[in-house]
C-alpha cells in the first residue's frame, strides 16, 4: 500500500501533460469561438470586429518581424566587424614576426 508521500512524488507522464495541455487549448479555443458566435452584435459588426482583430494581429506580427530582422542584421554586422579585425590583427601579428 502507498502512503501519501509516494503519491506526492509520482510523476505525471510527459504523454499525460500534452495530453492535458492540448485539451486546455482546444476549451478556450471553443469558448472564444462561442462567445464570438454568441455575442449581443449583428453578424456584420462580429465580422468586422473580427476583420479588425486579425488586421491588428497580422501588423503586431509585421513588426515584430520587422524588429527581429534588424536585430539580427546588427549582429551580422557587429560579428562581421569583429572578423574583419581578428583578420587585420592576425595579418599584422603574422607581418611582424
Amino acid at each position: 500500500m502507498k502512503n501519501q508521500c509516494d503519491i506526492q512524488g509520482a510523476k505525471i507522464p510527459s504523454s499525460n501533460r500534452s495530453s492535458t495541455i492540448a485539451y486546455l487549448v482546444a476549451g478556450l479555443g471553443i469558448g472564444t469561438a462561442m462567445s464570438i458566435f454568441l455575442a449581443p452584435r449583428s453578424g456584420v459588426e462580429t465580422r468586422q470586429w473580427v476583420a479588425n482583430k486579425c488586421m491588428d494581429g497580422i501588423d503586431t506580427a509585421n513588426k515584430k518581424v520587422r524588429q527581429t530582422f534588424l536585430q539580427v542584421k546588427d549582429m551580422m554586422n557587429q560579428g562581421q566587424q569583429k572578423i574583419n579585425e581578428a583578420v587585420v590583427a592576425g595579418l599584422e601579428a603574422i607581418g611582424k614576426s
